[in-house]
């Protein structure tokens, strides 16, 4: 059922990733009616991560915020089907970098960085962007698909201009691998980390915990860290701003780089809500009293 699924979506998948952009956003146009009106696909979720993280807006407030989240995930979800077929000379006039000599200095000193994120902007698209974009060798984190044969359908073409993808099973075996050229190991770090084991914070006005294999990985490979935002500035074209948290991890106090990353997201998340994903149940735990406890999103 699997391979019969994958074959009949297939043609779907290649007559949207053909459409010209002009094309793309007016369906995508349509569908936003039909997945907010119709649909309403987490709307719940949403409308509560919005109310929590903006206490201080109002409803009209949150809920132009919330429209403009629904328009932009129907453009995130169409631009990356048109990432199958889309060329390095489309992605180049659309994708741009700033403050990339950072990244030069750290590798004339020939070090490997590590790159930290969320889920800000068109993140598959920026992975083949980054691919030609920066000098350093991509190594990007990803999670398997459950379906084998859109797995490999999607690996191919998120690889298809160099990057290298490792699996999450994989990620602490791979980020001190010694290789024949530098790299730069991305990982996403704003996702429902397991409660016992995360950096908490206050994080968009809520008790957060954050996943620790960034400082851990940092520490223990002695590796710069670097921010990087990906902004959307106009419709389908997207600035990479790279920041440099630490070049020495390990003189830092435990838990400030997790703390700077932190900040940094949540600037960039307040700079700009509609290009986050909150969708997500981001927040399946907080904290009360310094207890851990179950958020519910019912």
């Amino acid at each position: 059922m699997k391979r019969l699924g994958f074959y009949l979506v297939l043609p779907i998948i290649y007559l949207i990733s053909y459409l010209p952009f002009g094309i793309l956003y007016l369906f995508s146009d349509f569908l936003y009616l039909i997945v907010y009106y119709l649909i309403g696909y987490r709307k719940k979720v949403v409308k509560i991560n919005l109310k929590r993280s903006f206490p201080e807006k109002s409803e009209a407030e949150r809920l132009k915020i919330e429209k403009e989240f629904y328009h932009y995930i129907i453009d995130f979800f169409l631009e990356t089907l048109k990432c199958v077929t889309i060329s390095q000379e489309t992605l180049k006039q659309r994708w741009s970098i700033q403050n990339d000599a950072i990244l030069d200095e750290l590798l004339a000193e020939k070090r490997n960085i590590i790159v930290t994120a969320g889920h800000f902007g068109n993140h598959e698209m920026g992975n083949l962007a980054l691919s030609f974009l920066i000098k350093y060798q991509v190594k990007a984190v990803y999670r398997p698909l459950n379906n084998k044969y859109f797995d490999k359908f999607f690996y191919d073409f998120r690889t298809k201009f160099g990057s290298i993808l490792i699996s999450m099973a994989n990620a602490s075996k791979e980020i001190g691998k010694k290789e024949d050229f530098n790299y730069a190991f991305f990982l996403v770090n704003d996702q429902s980390p397991p409660p016992e084991r995360s950096y908490w914070t206050t994080f968009l006005n809520q008790e957060t915990g954050f996943f620790t294999g960034i400082e851990r990985f940092a520490r223990q490979y002695d590796m710069p860290v670097v921010y990087m935002c990906i902004d959307r500035y106009a419709r389908g074209k997207y600035r990479v701003n790279v920041e440099l948290i630490t070049k020495e991890p390990n003189t830092l106090p435990e838990g400030e780089l997790l703390e700077i990353h932190a900040r940094k997201l949540e600037r960039d998340i307040k700079a700009n809500p509609s290009i986050w994903f909150w969708s997500h149940k981001r927040w399946k735990y907080t904290k009360v009293n310094g207890e851990i406890v179950p958020v519910s999103y019912k």
